[in-house]
Parts: C-alpha cells; structure tokens; sequence
C-alpha cells in the first residue's frame, strides 16, 4: 500500500492514501521506517486493502452477526497442583507471610498445604 506524506507540522504527519483519502498519525523520535509503515499499514482505510473472499460468501447475502463464544481453557496441570498452588497464593502474599510471620511459620504452612493437597503416589 502506497501512501505519501505532504506535510509535517508540530510531530504530526499527513498521511494520503493513493485513491486521495487521507489521516494525521503522530510521529516520535525514535520511530523507524518500519514503525512508521506499520501505522500507516494498520490505519489504511479498508476499502484500499485486498483480500480474499471466503466460499459462503456472496454479495447481496444476509448474514446475522454474532459473537464467538470463548473457547473453555482446560488447565493442564493436575488438580491436586492445581489446588496446592492456589493455597500457596501468588508470590508476593508468600513473601510478606514469610517477612511477617517468620520462616518456621512458613514451613509449617507450606507442609499443611502440601497435607491438605497429597501428591498421589506414582
């Protein structure tokens, strides 16, 4: 895609497109070629992009939007890491349990988590 930039005024850029339209996109000082082409790329008007048209599709058809719905996430790991890890909770409530409560404190905690939660034998 083609494009031309006619002026530049206080770090932004007028941007024009080949059929005449046009947009301003602000410049930075450590924007490369590159990034400057992947703005203007990602802001090209889509009537001058190109594409591929898929086989249920035809012009005069009538279709009826609608969201994908999510797609469900299975966790991986098994449930007893899984509930283990979710007692232990994230790093930092770990470390200001350790800072406040002492490391003896924390083993014991840890050992009853690990108790509540076994690893099954292999």
């Amino acid at each position: 895609m083609e494009y031309s930039i006619p002026e530049i005024n206080n770090g932004v850029a007028k941007v024009q497109f080949t059929d005449g339209t046009w947009t301003f996109v602000q410049l930075a000082s450590d924007m490369t070629e590159a990034d400057l082409d992947d703005l203007v790329y990602r802001i090209t008007p889509p009537h001058l992009l190109s594409g591929t048209t898929p086989s249920f599709l035809s012009a005069g058809t009538t279709r009826t939007a609608a969201k994908i719905p999510a797609e469900e996430v299975v966790d991986p790991r098994p449930q007893w890491l899984q509930n283990r890890q979710a007692a232990y909770g994230p790093l930092e409530a770990q470390i200001e349990y350790l800072t406040e409560n002492g490391l003896d404190a924390w083993v014991a905690k840890v050992a009853q988590i690990k108790a509540d939660n076994p690893k099954p034998s292999e």
